[in-house]
């Protein structure tokens, strides 16, 4: 189990949900920029990284596709369930890879730093920097409308694509569902399978306040909160894969270990998103 080899032929399947609430534009925990733009520059960053794995001598291969769902409220606390991306990406649900090289929403132009070890200093050079996806913060979290709609995304995937590896399913917030239990939602996209194995669902909490994240935690007892339990209940048991992996980074798990961070700095959530995704890994 999770360990079919991912290719053209089999990819890999990707399912970001983005939270877009108002609070998103609350600072993000240890850093002066909101939530929402660390968030969007992470994203931005994991596409670009996957586009240059992705590339070979006969250009980008479409070895993995990518899905990046929105949710939010309007105004009158109606659910807005969709795509955070635009152009032609936001016309499917999944992308395949290629297409994100073919389509970003804009090229921006940011100063990098970098140590010159000829001059022992920092210097700073202008780097270019593929946009696919952009803040947004508006209304509330409708969770439950979102992993509905997430279930009919997935189900379609895994009945197109029986023998791929399994789809993960990553989902970033900071605030608890407004709109119910999210639990009863989680479960389904839990029980989705293709013949490699069970759908990998992963939740990751942004925080806005200076506390020490729980990192791939064993039980909801050692948790501080009952949204912090409402996510571990939502999250997957890591595969053995992911679990040998994330202790060879330097993680410290115990047996029973979920996909799941609770008050995540930036640090974090890059540590996350990176392990979340590991299995691209198995590209050949």
């Amino acid at each position: 189990m999770y360990s079919q080899e991912i290719s053209r032929e089999r990819p890999a399947c990707f399912l970001f949900v983005l939270d877009q609430s108002f609070s998103m534009s609350d600072p993000l925990a240890g850093s002066g920029a909101r939530k929402c733009d660390q968030l969007t520059d992470v994203m931005n960053g994991w596409l670009q990284n996957m586009i240059i794995k992705a590339t070979g001598t006969s250009g980008v291969k479409d070895w993995m596709y990518i899905g990046v769902i929105g949710y939010r409220t309007d105004d009158q606390g109606v659910p807005i369930i969709g795509s955070a991306l635009t152009g032609p990406l936001s016309e499917q649900s999944l992308v395949p890879i290629s297409k994100f090289n073919d389509h970003p929403l804009r090229v921006d132009q940011k100063m990098q730093q970098m140590f010159d070890e000829d001059l022992g200093e920092m210097t700073e050079f202008p780097v270019q920097v593929p946009v696919w996806v952009d803040p947004v913060f508006v209304g509330g979290t409708p969770m439950c409308h979102v992993l509905h709609h997430a279930h009919g995304v997935l189900d379609q995937w895994v009945k197109e694509h029986p023998d791929c590896f399994p789809p993960i399913l990553i989902h970033i917030t900071d605030g608890e569902s407004q709109d119910g239990d999210p639990i009863p939602y989680a479960e389904p996209i839990k029980e989705l399978a293709t013949n490699d194995g069970n759908v990998l669902f992963f939740n990751c909490h942004l925080s806005a306040t200076a506390a020490d994240p729980f990192v791939f935690p064993h039980s909801d007892e050692v948790l501080p909160e009952e949204l912090a339990r409402v996510l571990f209940r939502m999250s997957s048991v890591l595969p053995q894969s992911l679990f040998d992996r994330a202790v060879q980074e330097g993680f410290t798990l115990q047996t029973n270990a979920r996909g799941m961070v609770f008050n995540a700095d930036m640090i974090s959530l890059l540590q996350f998103l990176d392990m979340g995704t590991r299995v691209a890994k198995n590209l050949r």
